[in-house]
């Protein structure tokens, strides 16, 4: 019996990895998300293997982090003998590292893609921009990996921002005010023009033109030209002075830092090439950088960040870059 169980989470959970590979790739159709929730939905063992799939592809933190797993897995264990369950599920989370590790090198959204991403209505990849025109009224340009589903609000058109980031253009008409949400908040405006900004749970609003009501919880801030103001739980912060051409410059196909840490000048041009550029340095990561890049030379940035900074820069297949 014991071992008829073994064999049966052992198959669950390959199943489970083959349904991450397939959606990590990008390759799965809407009704192949439909057979997979049926799947997930089969008992609460499939649900649990599909969750723990998903678990070890996004705490995987980095290749290389995944790489360096894949090894400990492998070692063999010297204090005691493992149980047939311990080898067996020990065999299957190799595998799955093994297999999420080379998927992160080309991964369509640099990370475990949601199936609230997936299945948005309208979705970019790696490097794409897209403009939408809802109606005369409103028009957005949705920046790299972002993912916005069109929900109609209570009080006039909207859509949500699931993930990345999106600037919103709204003049006034008949339907009211167009209306954007986002982990929890929302964005309200007549006639203006907006950039909001989605990691995870974290939210940034700069106000282009005109002017746009951000609302989280019982809290309203009215956000005018050259200011934003961030979100991240149940609180509004404050409102901040911004640099608006440095916001939307992506819009322009660049990228302008101005005393940036190297290490998230790194993680923002993750997010416009394939591949990933591991910072191995935590030193280095803080330097500061000032700098304008273009989204069509991006391979021209290892190259600066090796003569300012004299940082190793080694390139690996798939479009893997160590910087330390």
């Amino acid at each position: 019996m014991i071992e008829a169980d073994d064999r049966r989470e052992e198959m669950l959970q390959r199943e489970a990895l083959a349904w991450v590979t397939r959606i990590g790739l990008g390759n799965a159709t809407k009704d192949e998300l439909a057979t997979l929730r049926r799947w997930r939905d089969t008992s609460p063992a499939h649900a649990a293997a599909l969750a723990r799939a998903g678990r070890l592809w996004r705490e995987l933190g980095s290749p290389v982090e995944a790489l360096a797993r894949v090894g400990t897995a492998t070692a063999p264990a010297r204090a005691r003998r493992p149980s047939r369950r311990a080898v067996l599920g020990g065999a299957v989370t190799v595998g799955a590292a093994a297999s999420a590790a080379v998927l992160m090198l080309r991964p369509p959204f640099g990370l475990w893609p949601s199936l609230a991403e997936l299945e948005a209505d309208y979705r970019t990849g790696t490097g794409e921009r897209r403009r939408l025109a809802l109606s005369d009224a409103v028009s957005i340009e949705m920046n790299t990996q972002t993912s916005v589903t069109v929900h109609p609000a209570a009080d006039g058109a909207g859509v949500e921002l699931i993930s990345g980031e999106a600037a919103v253009t709204v003049i006034p008409s008949a339907v009211g005010p167009f209306v954007v949400s986002a982990a929890g908040g929302r964005m309200r405006a007549t006639q203006a023009t907006f950039n909001v900004r989605r990691t995870g749970a974290a939210v940034c609003v700069t106000c282009i033109d005109g002017e746009v009501a951000v609302e989280q919880g019982d809290q309203t801030l009215r956000v005018g030209p050259a200011r934003q103001v961030s979100y991240g739980g149940e609180r509004l912060g404050e409102i901040a002075t911004a640099d608006p051409a440095a916001v939307v410059a992506w819009r322009e196909g660049m990228l302008v830092f101005h005393d940036t840490p190297l290490a998230e000048v790194i993680d923002e041009v993750n997010r416009y090439r394939p591949g990933r550029i591991v910072l191995l340095d935590a030193a280095l990561g803080r330097r500061l950088v000032t700098a304008r890049f273009e989204l069509a030379r991006l391979d021209t940035v290892m190259g600066q960040i090796r003569h300012v900074f004299g940082a190793s820069i080694r390139t690996l297949p798939g479009g893997l870059v160590l910087v330390g």
